[in-house]
């Protein structure tokens, strides 16, 4: 078990992300996923990220290839071994995180960190069958990754204090400043972003201002760099409903509760940039479409998915 070495699980758009910062910052990593299509894709999104940051002088030919140099890709559980920290980026789902940290549990030694990016999830619910749940912490970074200089940490019933020092330590060695937070789902950015992104919906929804005027708003008035139907775009408007729907069940808070708008554009494939529509059109670059934004007779389509 190598000291320099962390591994990340799941090979998708956090996981790029995050060995894209973790090299960056000078550790070896191991990007672990069970597809070998993903992982190559993974790696190839990694590079092409770095690619960017070059193309905006952020970076040299030659820091990109020492970045790389410090990433490898697998698809053998078992190569998580080797690094001192596991962090998995996997689907926001109990059972696959819960049976994905029995895996590791009994794969790694027991001194390795196993940590989760769950946004929505409770650290002990997934460590729960952890034979050494004392090592388990969830750390839950910002996208875009490599950019926010934010990781919330939070401590499970279990997770001992040399667990929650190294993970702090960890974080502050990638440039990220720690924010500590009980154990709860959906920490404090999720929690409060959440029905925030919700009432814009619904203020769409009703007619009361269009796509454009609802984020400019928000963006003037307070401050934001996105506004919170461009931020469902970027995050998913799919993955924004599950986030809604795991904190619904978990806090029984009406504010959870999906605007119907919501629930019909993922039905319509309106999933945001990923599919190149959502609440605004996306070109293949990923950048927005000037005047994009959804009109009240894409709206009246939607609501007949």
């Amino acid at each position: 078990m190598s000291q320099k070495t962390v591994v990340i699980y799941g090979a998708a758009t956090m996981g790029q992300e995050l060995v894209q910062a973790v090299a960056t910052a000078g550790c070896e990593v191991i990007l672990i996923d069970h597809s070998e299509e993903k992982l190559k894709k993974g790696l190839q999104k990694v590079e092409a990220s770095l690619d960017a940051e070059i193309a905006r002088w952020g970076l040299t030919s030659g820091e990109k290839r020492a970045i790389m140099s410090r990433i490898k890709g697998s698809t053998d559980i078992r190569e998580a071994a080797k690094g001192w920290m596991v962090i998995e980026t996997l689907k926001e789902t109990l059972e696959v995180k819960r049976q994905l940290f029995k895996e590791l549990d009994a794969t790694c030694k027991p001194a390795t960190i196993i940590a989760s990016n769950s946004a929505t999830i409770s650290i002990t619910e997934i460590a729960s069958e952890c034979k050494y749940p004392e090592r388990t912490i969830a750390m839950h970074f910002q996208s875009p990754i490599p950019k926010v200089p934010l990781v919330e940490i939070s401590r499970g019933l279990k997770t001992s204090e040399e667990t929650f020092e190294a993970a702090v330590r960890f974080a502050k060695m990638i440039n990220k400043n720690v924010v500590s937070v009980y154990d709860c789902p959906g920490f404090i950015t999720t929690r409060i972003i959440l029905p925030m992104i919700n009432q814009a919906v619904k203020v769409l929804e009703e007619g009361i201002a269009s796509c454009e005027q609802i984020d400019s708003a928000m963006k003037l008035g307070f401050g934001l760099n996105a506004g919170p139907l461009a931020l469902a775009d970027k995050i998913g408007v799919d993955t924004v409903v599950f986030y809604l729907e795991n904190l619904y069940k978990e806090t029984f808070d009406q504010s959870y509760l999906p605007a119907k708008l919501l629930k019909k554009l993922v039905r319509a494939g309106y999933k945001g940039i990923k599919t190149g529509k959502g609440f605004y059109r996306y070109g293949n670059d990923g950048l927005r479409l000037s005047d994009s934004g959804l009109k009240a007779e894409q709206l009246s389509q939607a609501n007949h998915q």
